[in-house]
């Protein structure tokens, strides 16, 4: 009988440190880097990255408390490619309160930013991985991290000089526009909401750059607030898996090694940095207390 006992607390103890490795492998989301964009679809979450790109986030935060996209709309929308919002296309430029950013294309690889090798080849990059649960690209010999632009990558438009982006931002919703990497500014990605983008009116990518002409069939933006400034019962929560832990190596290594009797055909042992999601989650507030429910 005590034979059994101890094996019943062993397995116990088992369990217990099978799931706080589990809890280690997930990260919560600053709210102060967590952004609401809604629409008449629902709302759109976005984790920011301010340790890669500063100056954007830090305008991203003030735009949103300035209410300054509430009312405007998502005027640029391309079928397989973007979803942009703001003003409209080079109005901009207008904005003496809002003046030109410098660009943040990318960032010094010998920081203190977080980098976990992909260990896939790459077509765009010499090496591939991910930084904070951003999807991104190294080189080595340059010194220099980049976001890779793999849909829900949220980044600050431009014309054709590099520093013209101030307000202007839009959403990678299709196939993968890698073309665009370090050549504009990256902040923020998608952790939740990509079906309400998907449902976004679309523009004729012929006429005007995919600029939707006729200004009622362009999708309002509701509001944008950063989940810091709403009230904390309000407050939604959200954690990533962390892409420097066991967790995420493991899935790596299970979509790389991926066996199944379905296919005639076996897939090349490789992923491509876009098809390696980061999964995220809701979490409940853990200084809400449960309520009796009858």
């Amino acid at each position: 009988m005590k034979r059994w006992r101890w094996l019943l607390a062993l397995l116990a103890l088992q369990g217990m440190s099978v799931i706080a490795r589990a809890d280690e492998d997930w990260r919560d989301v600053d709210p102060n880097n967590l952004m609401l964009i809604d629409v008449k679809y629902g709302r759109i979450a976005i984790e920011l990255y301010p340790e890669f790109a500063p100056k954007h986030v830090e305008r991203m935060r003030a735009l949103a408390r300035a209410h300054f996209y509430d009312g405007l709309s998502f005027y640029r929308v391309i079928d397989g490619f973007v979803a942009q919002g703001g003003i409209g296309e080079g109005d901009d430029k207008k904005l003496k309160e809002w003046p030109a950013l410098k660009r943040e294309f990318d960032h010094d690889a010998t920081s203190a930013l977080e980098f976990s090798p992909l260990n896939s080849p790459d077509l765009y990059a010499p090496e591939v991985g991910h930084s904070k649960g951003f999807p991104a690209a190294r080189d080595a010999k340059e010194g220099k991290l980049w976001i890779v632009h793999c849909p829900g990558i949220v980044a600050m438009a431009r014309d054709n000089d590099p520093d013209t982006g101030g307000t202007e931002f839009y959403i990678v919703i299709g196939q993968a526009p890698r073309r665009l990497d370090r050549n504009l500014s990256a902040f923020g990605r998608v952790i939740e909401g990509m079906q309400y983008l998907q449902k976004l009116n679309r523009g004729d990518p012929a006429v005007e750059s995919g600029v939707i002409q006729d200004v009622s069939q362009r999708d309002t933006i509701l509001k944008v607030q950063m989940a810091s400034d709403m009230p904390r019962a309000e407050r939604p929560r959200f954690q990533v898996m962390r892409t420097d832990g066991p967790g995420f190596t493991t899935k790596k290594q299970e979509r790389r090694d991926a066996v199944s009797e379905f296919w005639l055909h076996q897939p090349p042992k490789l992923v491509e940095i876009c098809s390696m999601p980061i999964p995220s989650r809701r979490t409940p507030d853990p200084n809400e207390k449960p309520t009796d429910k009858h």
